[in-house]
């Protein structure tokens, strides 16, 4: 992380010529921010005790402001209520709500989304307090100087023509989940109890740090293990777990991964809250206020969409409201989904026996984070993911929850969740492992559990504890999908069931996919881009595939086999299509899953 210190008498000295010039800039700067610290670290720590500070572009600045009055606790969380207007020197302004933390303290956290001069003033309801109202400063935003990713990028958002997940300057976004529904329990000053041998300082930092490594690019987390109590308002005490939370998400940040974070509403506590609407409006406006300067996903609740499995009201779901809340206190309109039930309950139109997302047309809803089984002993059926490529606005759909590595699955179907989402349209995957998905759970630990159809996972396979579980081959598995996909376009490929294709700033592709697999035991699927390439994920056993058919006869392509389990790819067979329009593809090295990719010469 990098510290900047800077003088005031830089911004001045722009201003004024001389000694005096710059004595005078510098006095009218001090008097500009009474009472007010900022921190220009791209992740705050302690705020600085300098103004006019340098930020760098899609990193966090933080402002602290100290009131004058001294309100009670109830009273500094329902009834002040403090806005913060940034605005740009090319004209845009962003208003971020400040949040209340703790004794006299407010601070806001913003992000400059472009470069030069920003100014900001504040604005509390009422005026109620002239320490917090109508202040004043500003910052020069200067580029970001890291090589991450995101913050070279810019927040990851969605498109409405598009089907994936976009950084800021429109390059394709790809989502690798690990889940951690029980982020809050994982030390983060300490090993905790499951390190083993493993000579670590801090659980979560180390875990974080490893996964970034892999490539992973999304850490997927649940509010289970908090400390805060939402049920009688905000208090200092519950101020004491946000700073604690705001470590989490910080480091997160830091090393350039998108927090998809369902932090605030678990189910069970909505329920007791879910009829205040005015309580419920604040609480969704300080979770927008406090983390909406990181780079984050909403995920609103743990399977609401629909219902939570009957327990909510269809028709005064409260997470419609928080969804159409956030929207509104958010000023960089981050994704927002609600995690969705498994999809024999759930699907996006309510196709088969199933209901439909109540969030198709909420205002700010903008992408499905979908809980789709996929299991290995079965052709995978096609029937979902259609029905989510057919939205017809763009959003993408994620495999957010599937089946966990050693809790319901192995190494083998941890993998092939992934390539299955992948070819099938469903642009992101959220990976899981044993004690790391939900970290020292007692769920579902004490029974063998077949749930792919093909492997047995046993209550002696399920005591894996987290250093294992986060060097397991799968992890890296899903790291060769990653970099296989990019090297691919992999944005520019739709499913075997489609027929258009079109990238960012690209023309689009049209042509139908025809595949004929050698049996019905050749199990499979696959993706294109019009009659040019076609990508094939084989997971059947037997070394069998199939055909590919109405190409033009003569064309040649080329067909590469990659495998999945140690990212290995072959040199590439030359192939010419027959005077039927009929290609013939080779066969598996064996009868392990393979990935195939046939490009046309």
């Amino acid at each position: 992380m990098n510290c900047y210190f800077y003088a005031i008498l830089k911004m001045t000295q722009r201003v004024f010529a001389g000694m005096f010039g710059i004595f005078l800039g510098s006095l009218l700067c001090l008097m500009e921010f009474p009472g007010i610290s900022l921190s220009a670290e791209p992740f705050p720590g302690q705020p600085l005790e300098l103004n006019g500070a340098e930020i760098q572009q899609w990193t966090a600045g933080e402002w602290e402001f100290q009131a004058e009055t001294e309100f009670s606790e109830k009273d500094a969380f329902f009834k002040v209520q403090m806005d913060v207007t940034f605005s740009s020197e090319n004209g845009t302004v962003l208003v971020m709500p400040a949040f209340w933390d703790g004794a006299k303290t407010w601070r806001v956290r913003f992000t400059p989304t472009e470069l030069g001069i920003w100014k900001f003033t504040t604005r509390v309801k009422d005026a109620l307090d002239t320490g917090l109202h109508a202040k004043s400063g500003s910052f020069r935003c200067v580029p970001y100087s890291g090589e991450i990713e995101l913050f070279r990028r810019g927040f990851v958002t969605t498109r409405k023509e598009l089907k994936y997940f976009v950084y800021a300057d429109g390059t394709p976004f790809f989502y690798l989940g690990d889940t951690h529904w029980g982020m809050m329990r994982e030390e983060f000053d300490s090993p905790g109890p499951h390190a083993g041998d493993l000579n670590v300082e801090a659980h979560f930092p180390y875990l974080i740090d490893r996964r970034a490594e892999q490539g992973f690019t999304v850490i997927q987390s649940e509010p289970i293990g908090k400390t805060i109590n939402f049920a009688d308002g905000i208090s200092q005490s519950d101020i004491d777990g946000f700073k604690s939370m705001d470590r989490y998400f910080r480091h997160i940040a830091k090393r350039g991964l998108v927090h998809a974070n369902a932090q605030f509403f678990y189910p069970s506590e909505m329920l007791q809250i879910q009829n205040d609407d005015a309580y419920l409006e604040l609480l969704t406006r300080y979770w927008a206020a406090r983390y909406a300067a990181y780079p984050v996903f909403w995920t609103l609740g743990q399977e609401v969409d629909d219902d939570f499995y009957g327990k909510f009201s269809r028709e005064a779901n409260p997470y419609v409201k928080v969804c159409r809340w956030l929207n509104q206190y958010d000023p960089y309109r981050h994704p927002i989904t609600a995690h969705q039930e498994n999809t024999s309950h759930t699907s996006r139109t309510g196709i088969g026996k199933t209901n439909p997302s109540i969030f198709q047309d909420v205002p700010g809803h903008t992408w499905y984070a979908t809980q789709w089984p996929l299991p290995l002993s079965l052709q995978v059926n096609q029937a979902i993911p259609r029905d989510y490529w057919q939205d017809g606005t763009g959003k993408p759909a994620i495999l957010y929850e599937g089946l966990y590595a050693f809790l319901w699955t192995k190494d083998f179907g941890a993998r092939a969740q992934g390539w299955r989402a992948f070819l099938s349209g469903m642009f992101g995957y959220g990976y899981g492992a044993a004690d790391i998905w939900l970290y020292q759970s007692t769920y579902d630990m004490n029974s063998t559990s077949k749930h792919d159809g093909i492997s047995v996972v046993t209550p002696e396979d399920k005591q894996m504890k987290w250093p294992e579980a986060l060097e397991l081959p799968s992890a890296k598995q899903v790291g060769f999908m990653k970099d296989f996909l990019q090297q691919r376009q992999w944005w520019r490929l739709v499913p075997e069931f489609a027929e258009t294709t079109r990238g960012v700033g690209e023309p689009e592709v049209t042509g139908k996919m025809i595949f004929s697999p050698r049996n019905s035991n050749v199990f499979y699927c696959a993706a294109h881009e019009g009659k040019e390439r076609f990508l094939f994920y084989f997971y059947s056993r037997g070394t069998q595939t199939g055909t590919l058919c109405e190409l033009t006869p003569g064309t040649k392509f080329t067909a590469e086999w990659f495998d999945p389990q140690c990212g290995k790819l072959s040199p590439g067979e030359e192939l010419t299509v027959d005077s039927s329009g009929k290609l013939e593809l080779p066969e598996k090295e064996n009868d392990e899953d393979w990935v195939l990719y046939v490009k046309k010469i």
